[in-house]
């Protein structure tokens, strides 16, 4: 099913002077249906989606007029950003961009170009609407009337957990440190030598970017690490750097282009990565603490001791409470195993090595007025600023022109 084959260009609706054709509608369908992994619709899903689809965009049209009406506006770097977190949730949803370019039938930057559009337009609508919301208030006998008529309708309170963990990094050894700074130093000398910058990157960079001859693209200050910009802004342009140090390793950076307080750069990165010695040296040392504890010992003060998560250890390791269903697998095993107030034996995830302990577990449960009330009352402040809204922008469609 692809976009090209389904679009009958024809204009489908007017709102004042603008237009919207059939094949914008079309393009709206099939993304909500690549966003929603819906694969073979309905004629009868797809004449509903069609009205939701038509029905938005005319919405859209009239509350765009009214966001520039009041000069309202958005940074075009966070329509970007958008717009590019969009694109790779899409790209994931079929597998490549060349699917993605066969899926709708277009060159990828013409679905880039049609869908920043959306984009923008989307978030000009929301800045409008958070401006317009913002004075909504929810009273105390407004969320007990809420309740009382909704209460059915209530998702359940998922099963939680209270933890605490302590996490104990695992460090590169100085060998494992002495091995990447030759590597990167071996690399740097192939670049004295006149070794072309992409073809090295493609070879032996450890970064994902090498498959694109190690390109991060246009950034601006403080999206990449410190070490790396402090150099990078220094350099003129076609210029290599020398050995750069980040916690993700040694770079080698190219600066590529200047464009005012933007940089485009390529780099090559050798990952300071732990040895299996380095593993189990920090596993033990878990193990030991584990030990400490089962002994009698505070796993809180052992948290504040040892454990290298900042914004935990001064806490006694404890964390927020989480839902027990959106935890990590890596998490929820070991859990899944433990009584309250028991610890879990070390297991390792990407941050390092961790102990848990489970303090407390929630099963599911209704939501009640008693515990529950900030959840009730958000649910409350979302329906009236919904039916507040909605009723807003029937009055402001009375003054436009729309067709049928």
């Amino acid at each position: 099913m692809l976009y090209a084959e389904e679009v009958i260009d024809s204009i489908c609706a007017i709102v004042d002077e603008e237009i919207i054709l059939e094949s914008e509608v079309s393009y709206g369908i099939y993304t909500m249906l690549l966003e929603t992994g819906t694969r073979y619709p309905t004629p009868e899903k797809l004449a509903e989606l069609r009205n939701q689809v038509l029905e938005a965009y005319i919405t859209q049209k009239i509350l765009f007029a009214r966001a520039i009406e009041e000069t309202i506006s958005v940074e075009t770097r966070m329509v970007d950003k958008e717009l590019a977190l969009k694109l790779d949730n899409l790209i994931k949803q079929v597998g490549s961009k060349e699917k993605l370019e066969e899926y709708f039938g277009r060159p990828m930057r013409q679905i880039k170009r049609e869908m920043r559009k959306g984009v923008r337009d989307g978030m000009l609508i929301e800045k409008l609407k958070q401006l317009h919301m913002m004075n909504v208030h929810v009273y105390r006998n407004e969320v007990i009337d809420f309740y009382r008529e909704y209460r059915d309708e209530f998702p359940k309170q998922q099963e939680s957990v209270a933890l605490s963990h302590i996490l104990l990094e695992i460090q590169p050894s100085d060998d494992a440190r002495r091995h990447a700074k030759e590597r990167i130093e071996s690399i740097y000398d192939m670049l004295k030598e006149s070794a072309d910058f992409d073809s090295v990157a493609l070879e032996y960079s450890d970064d994902p970017s090498r498959v694109d001859g190690g390109r991060l693209g246009f950034t601006e200050r403080n999206d990449l690490v410190p070490e790396y910009e402090e150099v990078a802004y220094e350099l003129e342009e076609g210029a290599i750097s020398e050995i750069v140090e980040s916690r993700y390793g040694f770079h080698i950076i190219r600066l590529i282009n200047r464009q005012g307080e933007k940089i485009s750069t390529q780099h090559i990165l050798v990952k300071l990565s732990p040895t299996d010695e380095d593993r189990q040296r920090i596993m033990d040392e878990a193990y030991e603490l584990k030990a400490r504890i089962v002994a009698g010992e505070d796993f809180g003060e052992l948290a504040k001791a040892y454990s290298t998560d900042e914004e935990t250890a001064d806490k006694g390791g404890k964390l927020d409470r989480m839902i027990l269903e959106s935890l990590p697998v890596e998490f929820k095993n070991p859990i899944m195993l433990l009584k309250e107030g028991e610890v879990s034996d070390p297991f390792e995830t990407s941050f390092g090595i961790h102990i848990l302990k489970l303090d407390e577990r929630t099963p599911e449960r209704a939501l009640s007025l008693d515990d529950d009330w900030q959840t009730v009352e958000q649910f409350a402040m979302m329906k009236k600023q919904e039916n507040r809204f909605k009723k807003w922008v029937d009055e402001l469609r009375e003054d436009h022109y729309v067709w049928p």
